[in-house]
């Protein structure tokens, strides 16, 4: 009888092509982050370089790219995290199964 709840270890490729892939979406998201802030600072600037605020020269839709931006880095943190935890849970399955004992990591 098999476990049905049980992992089975991804292979080397498809382990590499998710790294890859998350590498990827890591430099989208800091890469969009970085954009839009150097935008909003510019449009600052630009709004008070006439010595009077001028808030036409300001972004449109500024507070939803701001929690855009920064839900998209929050974002990036926690799938980073739980790439890791499942990454970490694969090569404990992967030593059950060859035979070593699973990795332990003492406090």
């Amino acid at each position: 009888m098999s476990d049905v709840g049980a992992l089975r270890p991804l292979s080397r490729v498809t382990v590499s092509v998710i790294w890859a892939l998350a590498a990827v979406f890591n430099a989208a998201f800091v890469a969009f982050f970085a954009l839009y802030t150097e935008a909003h600072d510019r449009a600052v600037d630009r709004s008070e370089s006439t010595g009077a605020f001028d808030p036409s020269q300001l972004l449109p839709h500024d507070a939803a790219l701001w929690v855009v931006a920064h839900a998209a880095l929050g974002l990036l943190v926690v799938l980073d995290g739980v790439g890791i935890a499942l990454s970490v849970r694969c090569l404990r399955v992967r030593a059950g199964r060859s035979g070593r004992a699973p990795v332990r990591v003492e406090r």
